[in-house]
């Protein structure tokens, strides 16, 4: 008989995935990219073929212009379902209203050009929300330096002369139009490389906070919505939803490095990324299959969204019920591990009939087992990160799920 799961519940900040970690999970999207099969294409060729040729304009919108403009999103599209979880405060936001105020040069944004006059905003996210939302009356300024006068009012509180000047108020728009000579099944997304190289702000964005920005839709708010779920923030050890979190993030939820870095939306990506390169048989570096992914479903309907959400929910809930409460964690240290927990879920998606609730005991005991085994203990947590290498990961899970 497997010997009984201790909870680990009063030691749950020993146990939660630390800044370091996520900071390692993201590297390991990068470091571990495997080589493609013509890399010894010759290198003529092969820099032929992955030319990209970026035409580059410019343009200075007036604040009067973008007042329009943003609320357009068939014209600037800032897309409104993209939210970064560490965003600008209020006293960021009052200060460049003040720098425009101040007729202070404010640093340019990039746009990208989907289609003839229409743009999707690369860099500058924040100073283009904070403009929106200022013109739009949505904020009152604070933490004023020079216009301290102004602490408190919003834009309609404005006398007419500071809002007419604030409106002749420039900021430039470098505006990026992609072409290449790659297949669209490419290991290579324009836009993506593009706002890698773009991404100049204060802190930079990190790969799920990009995908997050560059693939809106009803599959990204699902990411979001199932890692907030009780069940899935009580596993993972984040603070658990609050009714007014969207207005005013409570700061135990912010100090989450899983939540506020979006690692939390990355594990849900990870289940249906790796569920789908095995389905399919996809190749790639592991970071290149989850931004593919992003993309693949960005147009899904609510239906299909609500039943893949099911989906990763009826594993969870299972895995949930086998591990008495504590899936994913590995008995010796008392840890979360990723590994276990891409295989774990994965294995069970690809064979949704069984139930290993039900025979809970020899679940948990082949898996001590295993994870006393140094090759088998290697195949399921000290690999890297590859897709060959969570192949072997996910086979093993299959054996202990039974």
């Amino acid at each position: 008989m497997a010997k009984k799961r201790t909870k680990t519940r009063d030691n749950e900040d020993e146990g939660r995935i630390t800044e370091e970690e996520v900071e390692q999970w993201f590297e390991e999207e990068e470091d571990e990219e495997e080589l493609p099969e013509d890399s010894n294409e010759p290198i003529e060729a092969k820099y032929a073929a992955s030319q990209i040729r970026v035409v580059r304009s410019t343009i200075d919108f007036t604040l009067h212009t973008l007042k329009q403009s943003l609320n357009d999103p068939n014209y600037i599209n800032i897309s409104p379902e993209y939210q970064r979880r560490t965003r600008w405060d209020r006293k960021r936001r009052s200060q460049l209203i003040e720098s425009f105020l101040m007729n202070i040069p404010v640093p340019p944004i990039f746009l990208f050009e989907n289609q003839y006059n229409q743009y999707e905003a690369m860099d500058g996210r924040q100073r283009l929300e904070t403009i929106r939302d200022f013109l739009d009356n949505n904020f009152a300024l604070t933490g004023m330096e020079f216009f301290k006068e102004l602490n408190g009012r919003r834009y309609n509180d404005l006398n007419a002369t500071i809002q007419r000047g604030l409106l002749r108020r420039s900021i430039t728009a470098i505006v990026l139009l992609a072409e290449t000579t790659r297949p669209e099944n490419s290991e290579h997304d324009v836009r993506m490389i593009l706002f890698r190289r773009l991404n100049t702000g204060g802190a930079r964005l990190n790969p799920q906070e990009m995908r997050n920005a560059l693939y809106p839709g009803k599959f990204n708010r699902m990411l979001a919505d199932t890692a907030r779920s009780d069940l899935f923030t009580r596993i993972w050890r984040i603070p658990q939803q609050t009714p007014d979190e969207n207005e005013k993030i409570p700061k135990e939820l912010n100090r989450n490095a899983m939540y506020r870095n979006m690692a939390d939306c990355e594990l849900v990506l990870r289940f249906f990324a790796i569920r789908e390169t095995i389905q399919n048989n996809l190749k790639g570096s592991i970071r290149s299959l989850l931004d593919k992914c992003m993309d693949r479903h960005s147009t899904d309907s609510q239906k299909h969204v609500d039943r893949l959400s099911e989906q990763f929910m009826t594993c969870l809930r299972i895995l949930d019920e086998t591990f008495d409460g504590d899936p994913f964690v590995l008995p010796q240290t008392g840890r979360l591990s990723r590994p276990l927990f891409d295989a774990l879920m994965v294995a069970l998606s690809l064979s949704p009939d069984r139930d290993p609730a039900a025979e809970k005991d020899g679940v948990q005991e082949r898996l001590s087992d295993a994870l006393s085994e140094p090759r088998k203990y290697n195949i399921l947590i000290g690999r890297g990160n590859t897709v060959e290498a969570i192949k072997d990961r996910v086979e093993l899970a299959d054996e202990i799920l039974g």
